[in-house]
């Protein structure tokens, strides 16, 4: 917080903002941008100057909207956390310099703007004129996120709202029947549910837990509108995404396993089928970032597109993704809403799945939740932390960390790398120790393999709870003191950019390797292992340790999660069941109590409108 009271350099007319900068609650980008639109607006009044400058901040936090109602508390809420962690003596004096207005004037001065736009309800085709921001009640957008919510809004109950006709041969079903009966074990089968839902619809939603069997139940989805178009003598056109390449990769093997007790035929066209990113989906436009190749001019070529990992798609992604998708084609959104949301602004899936819980929602019964885990045995302890976690229930969170479990473990402390790196080091040093030493003799393949089965993941970036610190420590452990240069054998690398050229995507993994006089790094791909050189890659770091969010999408076999303090703002729900739900056998998690009831009792609030207009069809 010291650093934050060195406020950027704000011209008097925005002296209003000098205390929120001061706090770090606004940055420069935020201030110069409500800066030109007071300039270019002509506006003078601090009130639209501040909400400007709100509606503006919205998406740098991964909000789509400032809700004007509550932004006074949740910023009151957020310098008391910071002030906290950072002893900030300053908070109260520049708190109370703040000229907060009362709501009601304030969406009066923001109405009478010729800066502000007033919308009564979602758009179906949202206007784009010369107002850079839209009001709609008492929430605040910029025009572009208001745009984007409309589309996505607009496309969502579309869909929803036009049905398919049951088309599908009597062999097609019949063969549903046998791949997902619909009862199994006595009760209702949720898989065979959502598969139904599927094939009846436009827009369809499977949402569920890890180890619930979404992959399995896309599959055989799959595997019956291929046994029907097969019938007919008719191609079936499929595009399977995901958010990022390593998302990508990993669906599309487990597309590829699932399709191993499928009729033969059906399963070799489920193994033919890629998995690609969205932005290659969606194709790119020389010289344009934020339009594709596709869109509602020239629409997507198939017939079923199937987007997985959805909570990971950020609003403005998922607008040019509807834009594209054919009217014809049915949709099938693949996630678990739980999880944290997109890097970017916006919270469309669970947003989906809120709206679609409300009776008078088009989208009610387009959802379908698999509770049912397959993957992990019903008796594991994670898996029945992850669900306590999810349903808020911090007294049996607690009670499953404190007791002996063969799969689970706490390390209860407030200096980890202190008291957790004994732990730590015995765990992670057998199975990266393995990578160095096949990344040392050239087995590229080998050395995948090992880095693939742990991972520690932390809340923070830097710190003592950093992923930067941990990956230092545990480098030192492995090699028995610093490297000796940047590129050495046994670096575990993370893409965290998109390369073309060489065909890495953000979030690959891979490993430098020995090769002859040189190094080589390593990254597993779909036609085998590709061999790069280190120097051409622009944007890489080392990952023994990385982040919870950059995890997303990746599975381990032991996951060490370091979870910040109980102060930290990033410390939340999301953040913690997304990284126990990381690993598919073992978990330590070190902590402590507090900062783990304090995560499972603060969901995530991200501001949006989109559930409200999906849950009440209210688009015009």
């Amino acid at each position: 917080m010291a650093g934050s009271l060195r406020a950027p350099s704000i011209p008097s007319a925005l002296a209003g903002l000098d205390p929120l900068a001061r706090l770090g609650v606004l940055g420069a980008p935020e201030v110069h941008a409500a800066g030109v639109l007071a300039r270019v607006g002509g506006v003078a009044d601090p009130r639209v100057v501040l909400g400007s400058a709100f509606a503006l901040r919205a998406p740098l936090r991964g909000d789509v909207c400032v809700d004007l109602a509550t932004v006074r508390a949740s910023v009151e809420a957020e310098v008391i956390a910071r002030r906290e962690e950072f002893g900030d003596l300053l908070g109260d004096t520049l708190m109370a310099e703040i000229a907060w207005p009362e709501v009601d004037e304030w969406l009066t001065a923001l109405t009478s703007s010729g800066l502000v736009r007033t919308a009564d309800r979602h758009e179906r085709t949202p206007l784009l004129d010369d107002h850079p921001l839209v009001l709609h009640g008492s929430r605040l957008y910029t025009q572009r996120q208001w745009i984007d919510e409309c589309t996505v809004a607009s496309h969502l109950l579309a869909r929803a709202s036009s049905a398919l006709p049951p088309t599908l041969t009597d062999s097609a079903l019949e063969l549903l029947g046998e791949l997902l009966p619909p009862r199994e074990h006595g009760v209702d089968n949720a898989q065979h549910a959502a598969a139904l839902a599927a094939l009846g619809a436009r827009l369809s939603v499977i949402v569920g837990g890890p180890g619930t069997g979404k992959t399995h139940t896309v599959a055989r989805l799959l595997a019956v509108l291929q046994a029907d178009a097969d019938e007919r003598a008719q191609p079936l056109r499929v595009g399977l995404a995901a958010p990022t390449g390593k998302a990508a990769a990993r669906v599309q093997q487990a597309l590829t396993d699932a399709a191993a007790d499928l009729p033969s035929a059906v399963a070799d066209r489920l193994r033919s089928l890629t998995a690609v990113t969205l932005h290659r989906l969606l194709g790119s436009r020389p010289g344009v970032r934020t339009r594709f190749a596709h869109d509602a001019v020239k629409p997507l070529p198939y017939d079923i597109i199937v987007v997985d990992e959805t909570s990971m798609v950020a609003l403005p992604m998922m607008a040019r993704l509807l834009e594209a998708v054919p009217p014809h084609a049915r949709l099938v959104l693949v996630g678990d809403p739980d999880q944290l949301e997109s890097i970017d602004a916006g919270a469309v899936l669970a947003d989906i799945v809120d709206a679609a819980n409300e009776a008078q929602s088009p989208l009610a019964g387009h959802v379908v939740r698999l509770t049912r885990v397959r993957r992990q045995e019903a008796t594991s302890a994670v898996a029945r932390l992850a669900d306590a976690i999810r349903e808020n229930r911090p007294d049996d969170v607690i009670e499953l960390l404190t007791a002996r479990h063969a799969d689970l473990s706490f390390i209860e402390t407030d200096d980890p790398l202190r008291a957790a790196a004994p732990a730590v080091r015995e765990l992670v040093v057998p199975p990266l120790g393995a990578v160095v030493e096949a990344a040392g003799d050239g087995r590229a393949e080998d050395a995948l393999h090992a880095f693939a089965r742990v991972r520690v993941l932390c809340g923070h970036r830097r710190g003592p709870f950093g992923a930067e610190a941990w990956n230092d420590l545990i480098e030192s452990w492995v090699l028995g003191g610093p490297p000796r240069t940047r590129f050495y054998a046994g670096r575990p690398l993370l893409a965290t950019r998109n390369d073309r050229r060489l065909r890495v995507a953000n979030g690959d993994t891979g490993v430098v390797v020995a090769g002859g006089a040189t190094t080589q790094a390593a990254f597993a791909a779909s036609d085998g292992i590709r061999l790069l050189s280190p120097l051409r890659l622009e944007a890489v770091e080392t990952s023994f340790a990385t982040t919870i969010h950059k995890s997303q999408g990746s599975e381990y076999p032991l996951v060490i999660v370091i979870l910040p303090p109980a102060s930290s703002p990033i410390v939340g729900r999301e953040l913690l069941y997304t990284a126990v739900t990381r690993t598919s056998d073992r978990l330590l998690l070190v902590g402590t109590r507090e900062a783990v009831v304090n995560a499972v009792c603060t969901p995530s609030r991200r501001q949006t409108g989109l559930r409200g207009a999906l849950a009440a069809a209210s688009v015009s």
